[in-house]
């Protein structure tokens, strides 16, 4: 039952691989990574900021900055033999490759969790400095209203005296 449920149709998906490449009009002859065209960079259809999407950013960097070099070989004995053999005589080529990038995730996910640091102990203190100027803005408001109800009704007494 468990055999079921894991089997993969190897035809049905290279059907689908098939039509896909007859869609976008691709032929054997032509194919390399280079010419696929995907979306190479990020959208900036939201230049925005938003803060929320910034610590979202910083925290998938923090769990994921880290490139596992080896993952559980799986399958029957003489294919999982074949893949540990492949993988020590590669081995010396892709751990350094490896460690630069994750050195490079590393410093990268850093970066990312102080830049949002930063970006929430600034916007802490601009709340702050806010709420105060807006307390002083209140008080010279009330000031303001005083010595205009002052000026009112000096202006009332003189016009009336100017009346008489």
């Amino acid at each position: 039952m468990a055999e079921n449920i894991n089997k993969i149709d190897v035809d049905e998906i290279m059907q689908q691989i098939r039509a896909e490449i007859k869609e976008k009009g691709l032929d054997s002859s032509m194919l390399s990574f280079e010419d696929v065209p995907f979306d190479k960079e990020v959208s900036h259809a939201d230049s925005e900021f938003r803060i929320g999407s910034l610590l979202q950013s910083a925290e998938y960097l923090n769990i994921r900055n880290q490139i596992e070099p080896y993952k559980p070989i799986t399958g029957n004995p003489v294919t999982v033999f074949v893949k540990k053999v492949i993988r020590k005589l590669v081995k010396f080529y892709f751990l350094p490759v490896i460690t630069e990038q994750n050195a490079l995730n590393h410093h990268t996910a850093n970066a990312v969790q102080q830049l949002s640091s930063y970006v929430s102990a600034d916007s802490a203190v601009d709340v702050k400095a806010l709420e105060a100027k807006v307390e002083e803005m209140e008080l010279i408001l009330a000031a303001n209203k005083k010595e205009i109800e002052a000026l009112r009704s000096q202006l009332s007494a003189l016009t009336e005296e100017n009346k008489d």
